[in-house]
């Protein structure tokens, strides 16, 4: 079976992931009042892994809300051993 690799994620037009004091609040400024995920769910259904940095694991981590992921994640850092 051939391996293959995926990429989700959530940029800005100027193809930023956070903002410029790693904030990602500027990702509620748009309304979605009816809730689309943006076929996320549909790509988590076909993957067997997530890979994350360390700040957006620690981000995801300071959110209020249980873990939010089924999948096996993977923090990648270059400060931590």
């Amino acid at each position: 079976m051939k391996k293959t690799n995926k990429v989700f994620i959530a940029t800005s037009l100027d193809g930023y992931i956070a903002d410029k004091d790693g904030g990602i609040d500027w990702l509620h400024a748009i309304p979605n009042p009816d809730n689309i995920d943006m076929r996320y769910n549909e790509f988590t259904s076909q993957i067997d892994a997530l890979v994350m940095g360390r700040t957006t694991f620690e981000t995801v981590c300071g959110f209020d809300i249980d873990w939010p992921y089924s999948k096996k994640v993977f923090v990648l850092s270059n400060s931590l051993t």
